[in-house]
């Protein structure tokens, strides 16, 4: 049993992520014959929780784990307790005690002469310590000689984190260029393995993409972020997804000049109470130092004061000098705000005090020598491959001196001789510039005028589409996302509310709806082609929906369907030529007129995607399933033979949510291996985004797109639209 629990204690040091049975591991404590076999599962419940972030439990048992082995009976079970005892610490931000400890594990591992995963993980310990202590120094060494060892070994887990870690570092020293590189390392050796390490990475590229102002990518990544950190269950980490998020919202707030403040505030507060329940003064502070921001926005400054003065002294108890000093700036300004001169000059003071002890120009050279000490050994053989290189240039400099003295005197001649007759074709080539200058202004103008009708045309397909805002209105909870390929599109989305047919176009018969006013037609259309080609199409099948609706007084979505068919038939057979142009859609009718709310649809080619909650699952990723209304598989245009277009219902419940879409999302090429993202990763986006509002759903499926595509071209319109009961 001891050579199994030696084996287990391999995957110990790869961070947070196990599965343990605790009951089993109860059992296998009771039944343990040896100190040896005790202590190796009394830490592995100290590393569990851990990571569940439960560090009362995790403090117990490891603490039991070091009385048992004070006699060091196991070396290497002894530097595990020691180190997760100081990672217990480290997350209370008692990072004397956590220092202490994580001291105690290097000095038990030199004494030892042991090189393994514990080295590496307690390297990366006192790396952790030290950042935050705001000693970068002897951060970045001990980072760096976490990523040596853990080389050496092999170790995959280890050099994870490492980079995170000092991503982290140079994202603090504004190296955001390498700190993005790190972040990407880490990423690309995780494979979705670590979900906290993945998270951490996660956050490292939203912290950059905010630095740099590129607040969508920023939202994207946090959001990313917190959804991993939930996985794991890690409240620290939450914690620190929800402050990023709402600085994030506060940026865009600022930059957008739109309400994203109380979003803001939200993500704040969230930190703070997750920071309370784990007693991480260190999360607390930021917390409290964001809503006080906010407050302070707002003129509430009896509220800010009362935050920031808390901060402050959470900043003093824990020495984080960082922090520290901001906030006597903080306060500074508050006082200032509030015409209290007094108490504003003495926190100016403070901040100034406190600035002239921390403040040293020398740190971030001895930065930089600490990455040379690492990078030293792999230069040298490089350096002294380049000196032998050197040489050998040289010599053959010489030997190519005369060769070159040669060439000149006798390129000279012969420049003499090109010299006269490009003189000559000189003039030639003059003329037939002037000449081509002329055709291409002439092009140019052309192009412009071209462009210029395009565009006015895109402003007639806009005045056909029904308005955003009008959308919103008739339900609220909905999106579009609308992406032309070229300026005008073929694909289109459309909308007719039956009350407005009802009172200005028609009497509806007998046999329909009496409450027709809580009817609701809405479709996503793509027309044959893209571009002006797919436009113009798009404005005849535009127009058949709407006669079929207005003037034919249809609502069953199949029979407008047949009745939009037979109109664009029509229009395309006074044509000499035969044109088999149409649209693949997908259309719903939204009945409101009963307590129950019925969907009656109908599809060309297209479905409709209803994505319906799970009531009591056990796993997040069975929350949601997916249920798909297949299309009758027919063009809607000419075809050889024709069949009907099938209606279906179905009855909605409250918290499900649908979709419309083209194929222009799926059929992009892009990510690494520049394919299309297909069906199945479509309906997995879908899934994960359940959580969001169809806001934020509206921005997500926005952003995944641009990231997906890339630099690649985009191959077709988009359309999405999402609606929500």
């Amino acid at each position: 049993m001891y050579k199994k629990l030696v084996i287990l204690f391999c995957i110990l040091f790869q961070l947070h992520v196990f599965a343990l049975n605790i009951d089993s591991l109860k059992n296998e404590l009771k039944l343990s014959k040896t100190n040896t076999e005790s202590i190796a599962i009394l830490n592995q419940f100290g590393i569990f929780y851990e990571s569940i972030s439960d560090y009362p439990k995790a403090y117990y048992y490891l603490n039991k784990a070091k009385l048992l082995n004070q006699n060091n009976i196991d070396v290497n079970q002894n530097i595990v307790t020691h180190n997760y005892i100081g990672y217990v610490y480290w997350h209370k931000s008692d990072y004397s005690n956590a220092l202490f400890y994580h001291s105690k594990a290097l000095e038990l591992c030199k004494a030892n002469n042991i090189t393994n995963e514990n080295l590496a993980f307690t390297y990366l310990m006192l790396g952790n310590d030290y950042y935050d202590k705001g000693d970068f120094n002897k951060t970045a060494k001990f980072y760096y000689e976490s990523i040596k060892v853990a080389e050496s070994i092999n170790n995959n887990a280890i050099l994870i984190q490492s980079y995170n870690r000092l991503s982290k570092l140079y994202f603090k020293m504004k190296d955001l260029k390498l700190a993005e590189e790190l972040a990407k390392k880490s990423l690309k050796l995780n494979n979705e393995n670590d979900k906290r390490e993945l998270a951490v990475s996660f956050n490292s590229l939203g912290n950059i993409a905010l630095e740099r102002k590129q607040t969508d990518s920023a939202l994207f990544y946090f959001q990313k972020t917190l959804l991993n950190f939930e996985k794991c269950g890690d409240k620290i980490g939450q914690s620190i997804a929800s402050i990023n998020l709402g600085d994030t919202y506060l940026a865009l707030d600022q930059r957008k000049k739109t309400a994203y403040l109380d979003s803001s505030y939200f993500y704040y507060k969230q930190s703070y109470y997750l920071n309370q329940i784990v007693d991480n003064k260190f999360g607390m502070i930021y917390g409290l130092w964001g809503m006080a921001d906010i407050d302070f926005f707002n003129k509430k400054y009896s509220e800010t004061l009362l935050k920031y003065t808390e901060a402050l002294r959470l900043a003093v108890d824990i020495g984080a000098k960082s922090e520290e000093l901001n906030l006597y700036l903080k306060k500074h300004e508050l006082y200032d705000k509030m015409g209290q001169t007094d108490q504003s000059l003495l926190y100016l003071k403070k901040h100034i005090e406190l600035k002239n002890k921390v403040e040293s120009s020398e740190q971030a050279k001895q930065l930089l020598k600490q990455e040379s000490k690492y990078e030293y050994e792999k230069l040298m053989a490089q350096e002294k491959a380049l000196a032998e290189q050197n040489k050998l240039i040289e010599a053959e400099k010489n030997k190519w001196k005369n060769i070159i003295l040669i060439l000149v005197l006798s390129v000279s001649v012969v420049l003499l001789f090109v010299t006269y007759t490009s003189i000559k074709r000189l003039k030639i080539i003059r003329s037939k510039n002037a000449l081509i200058n002329q055709i291409n202004k002439e092009l140019e103008f052309q192009k412009q005028e071209i462009i210029d009708s395009i565009t006015y045309a895109k402003r007639i397909q806009q005045a056909i589409l029904p308005p955003l805002k009008l959308i919103k209105e008739t339900l609220p909870e909905s999106f579009v996302v609308y992406l032309p390929k070229d300026i005008v599109a073929g694909d289109f989305y459309w909308m007719e509310s039956l009350s407005a047919v009802h009172s200005s176009q028609f009497t509806v018969n007998s046999e329909q709806s009496t409450d027709n006013s809580k009817l609701i037609l809405f479709a996503a259309a793509d027309c044959t082609g893209h571009g002006v080609p797919g436009a113009m199409v798009s404005v005849v099948c535009n127009n058949g929906l709407n006669r079929s609706v207005r003037e034919h007084h249809i609502m069953d979505p199949g029979k407008i369907l047949e009745k939009t068919r037979e109109i664009i038939v029509s229009e395309f057979e006074k044509s000499d030529e035969i044109v088999k142009d149409g649209m693949d859609i997908s259309l719903c009718a939204l009945d409101f007129s009963s307590d129950k709310k019925l969907l009656k649809w109908a599809g060309a080619n297209n479905p409709l995607w209803i994505i319906r909650p799970i009531r009591h699952c056990e796993l997040d990723s069975e929350s949601h399933e997916l249920i798909e209304l297949k299309p009758t598989k027919q063009h809607l245009g000419k075809v050889d033979n024709p069949i009907p277009f099938v209606t279906q219902e179905f009855e909605l419940q409250k918290g499900d949510t649908f979709y419309l879409f083209t194929d222009g999302f799926k059929d992009q090429f892009g990510g690494e291996k520049g394919k299309k993202f297909k069906s199945a990763n479509f309906k997995k986006l879908l899934l994960s985004i359940q959580n969001l509002s169809m806001d934020e759903q509206k921005q997500f499926i926005y952003q995944t797109f641009m990231d997906w595509k890339g630099s690649l071209e985009q191959i077709d319109d988009v359309c999405i639209i999402g609606v929500r009961i």
